[in-house]
């Protein structure tokens, strides 16, 4: 009960509620970015046979932007995401991880 005293009373609490409104929020926007660059992709693909560089790019950033929000809405992280800190910067280079490759099942003479 003391802790709910607290809470109550802590600036701190109602501070962090209001940005976590807030994000939930810009989180929705995000979504519903993500779902336009979706179909630009689809088309692009639709019609010139490829994914679109530059619509990669920004689905990378609103992605990493989502995971951002999610980790402060969820309290695994404080760091509140942009504007409070720097748009997240998508990879230069994808990262990819070669397959394990299997020993080779020559029979032994």
């Amino acid at each position: 009960m003391h802790a709910l005293k607290e809470s109550l009373c802590s600036a701190d609490f109602w501070l962090r509620l209001l940005y976590t409104i807030l994000f939930m929020l810009a989180w929705q926007v995000v979504e519903i970015l993500l779902a336009l660059l979706v179909v630009i992709q689809i088309m692009s693909r639709l019609f010139t046979g490829s994914a679109n560089e530059d619509a990669k790019v920004w689905g990378e950033g609103f992605s990493l932007y989502a995971c951002q929000i999610g980790r402060y809405i969820t309290q695994v992280s404080d760091q509140k995401p942009w504007p409070f800190i720097e748009w997240p910067q998508p990879a230069t280079e994808p990262v990819v991880t070669p397959a394990p490759t299997e020993p080779s099942a020559e029979p032994k003479s």
